[in-house]
């Protein structure tokens, strides 16, 4: 028998016995506070997980909630979705709405769900597969309740977090997790900035524990806010032992779980007698660098990236021989079959199992966990680490982009593993540098050449526009970019260093007319199209609560150079310096003989600053815009 708070047993009380209740009493009817209300978009009335584990490869999830979508922002939340593959089974689904006087509106069964697969990104094959349904209604309130169950066939697959308040515009009245694990059932979890502690009974050999939240209200959107997901409440669980298809493994320590991919990989990296004969065709007699350089190269060159991901495949890649006679692979299977080819040429190498997207989950070094999507290479070059992204076929050795760049990834070895970290680029790596040098005619019009080089992660949107676009699409996007309306670019040309901090450098001419506006004798400039651009931050609401990130770090200089019309003389011209521990922006600007010229250097260090700092940052990046937005005025002597 499960033992619940009091509340809860209250609260599905409320819920089973509508009727002997009365319509006050039901959840779906049940009047919100105010503070619940406030800066929401949808609260969730009751969001009850219960897990039940039944032995090492065998798990139930139930879920239901119910929420009510208060306006046209929240109906996003209408859309009710599941995952289902091989390992989950979804054994029942039942979903309905109400109006907001608690009628019944719709009702929907398993049977009635959109089913899809999991396609895209390169994926052919994926036996992950998504049930859905968009709950539509032009009246507001109305609610959504919700209920499913699944049976998991290995707890690989064990939900590993559980957020009780899923984003910042949803509040929640009431939110649970529950876990019941047989006795002796090494289950591990974890709390972070929970309210209070779990509560934990046992009984009949079953041992449960309870999670609960209640009364979140929303929370007011801050610029520049640490992701949500890493900044609320959490309970992370991961299982002590799990068998997947006949491997055992244990997530009790981070070598373990290494230990376990490890056995998935193991025999997988044997290449064919004349793929070992093409790797010493192509290394014997080079450096150890070099051997990397010109494998990760063949790599690039022979394979292409394909997701085929069935049943144990989710995790086990194709072996080398697999992937040297078919020529594809997907991001395990290319760097198993990468580490393979440079074991061969006597290069120490191993995969790391990796997060790959812009927002990472952090990683608890003191608690293992399966927080990863993505599976890269590493290689050492004497005491030097070269990280190899093999799904890649433009990147060089060396380099790894925002994708995975600066964060931990578990590599694994023969013995089990560890967690290592990707590399950091800072400001000396990730630069922007612009140029332009022209003249402005007596009606306003711009001649010029522009010159920019990017390095870093500074390269990363304008080298992928390139790979992809057309240069019809390239040059619109360009145009964009400048912001200059009649604007003209030609020469367009680009040389790219595809290095282990690779550079782009692009240059141009343009020719914009009514670049500066001509009114009486005053001529009017403005040149913050070519600096440094930043956006204001709102400081007239309510005091800074959650901490500031800034998530790259950069180093942006800019300078302009314009033969303005004879005759004309600037009225003022910007100059100043703005400088703080979280980045710095000076501007400096002169005039002789009839030629502007204006330099501007901006830096930005990425990082993590309390509220205490927002005072100082609205004003740095509001003197940034100001300064860079300044019009010029030139008066005709």
């Amino acid at each position: 028998m499960r033992v619940l708070p009091v509340r809860t047993l209250l609260y599905w009380l409320a819920l089973s016995l509508p009727a002997l209740a009365g319509r006050a009493q039901d959840p779906l009817l049940a009047p919100l506070p105010d503070s619940l209300r406030q800066g929401a978009v949808m609260v969730r009335r009751l969001d009850q997980v219960e897990i039940t584990i039944e032995s090492a490869h065998r798990a139930r999830v139930h879920r239901k909630w119910v929420s009510t979508i208060l306006n046209s922002n929240g109906d996003r939340y209408g859309l009710i979705y599941t995952f289902y593959d091989r390992f989950r089974e979804l054994s029942g689904v039942t979903a309905m709405m109400y109006d907001g006087d608690g009628k019944l509106m719709r009702k929907i069964r398993k049977s009635d769900l959109e089913d899809a697969p999991i396609s895209g990104m390169g994926m052919l094959a994926m036996d992950t597969r998504v049930k859905y349904y968009q709950f539509v209604n032009r009246t507001y309130p109305y609610t959504i309740s919700y209920e499913e169950e699944q049976v998991l066939d290995n707890l690989f697959v064990l939900p590993s977090q559980w957020f009780p308040q899923p984003a910042e515009n949803i509040a929640v009245v009431s939110s649970t997790l529950i876990v019941h694990v047989p006795d002796g059932y090494p289950l591990r979890t974890r709390e972070y900035d929970l309210p209070t502690a779990a509560q934990v009974t046992e009984k009949k050999g079953v041992k449960t524990y309870v999670w609960e939240v209640n009364n979140r209200p929303a929370r007011a959107a801050e610029e520049y806010a640490v992701v949500w997901g890493r900044r609320e409440p959490c309970v992370r669980l991961s299982p002590g032992s799990f068998e997947v298809s006949g491997y055992k493994g244990s997530a009790d320590t981070w070598t373990n779980l290494a230990k376990f991919t490890g056995d998935l990989f193991r025999g997988r990296g044997q290449l064919p007698e004349e793929a070992r004969k093409k790797v010493h065709a192509l290394t014997d007699g080079l450096t150890d660098t070099a051997k990397i350089a010109a494998l990760y190269s063949w790599l690039q060159q022979n394979t292409h990236y394909v997701g085929i991901e069935l049943g144990i495949g989710g995790w086990q890649p194709f072996d080398a021989t697999y992937v040297y006679t078919r020529k594809y692979g997907d991001c395990k299977a290319l760097a198993n079959y990468m580490v393979a080819l440079l074991k061969e040429a006597g290069i120490r190498a191993w995969p790391v199992l990796i997060y790959g997207g812009p927002e990472p989950p952090v990683i608890d070094t003191g608690f293992a966990c399966a927080q990863f999507n993505h599976c890269i290479a590493v290689a050492l070059a004497g005491k030097d680490s070269v990280w190899l992204e093999c799904t890649s076929n433009l990147l060089a050795p060396g380099y790894l982009s925002s994708f995975t760049a600066d964060r931990q990834g578990l590599l694994i070895d023969d013995p089990g593993g560890r967690l290592v970290h990707t590399p950091v680029y800072g400001v000396r790596e990730n630069r922007l540098t612009r140029n332009v040098k022209g003249s402005v005619t007596g009606s306003g019009d711009l001649e010029a050449s522009l010159q920019v080089e990017y390095t870093g992660l500074q390269q990363d949107a304008p080298h992928s526009m390139i790979d992809r676009l057309s240069k019809k699409d390239l040059l619109a996007a360009e145009q964009h970019s400048l912001g200059l309306t009649d604007c003209v670019i030609s020469d367009w040309n680009y040389t790219a260093a595809r290095t282990a901090i690779p550079s782009l450098e692009e240059t141009m001419r343009l020719y914009a007319q009514h670049f500066a506006t001509v009114t009486g004798n005053r001529l009017i400039v403005l040149p913050g199209r070519f600096l440094r651009r930043t956006g204001r931050m709102r400081t007239n609401g309510p005091a800074r609560q959650t901490a500031i990130e800034l998530r790259l770090s950069i180093d942006e200089s800019d300078t302009l150079v314009l033969q303005m019309p004879p005759g004309y003389a600037p009225e003022r011209l910007p100059s100043g310096r703005l400088s703080f521990p979280f980045g710095s922006y000076s501007i400096h600007s002169s005039f002789d003989q009839g030629v502007l010229t204006m330099t501007c250097h901006y830096t930005e260090q990425k990082g993590v600053y309390s509220p205490a700092n927002f005072e100082r940052m609205a004003r740095f990046f509001d003197y940034t815009w100001s300064e860079g937005n300044q019009q010029i005025v030139f008066v005709k002597q």
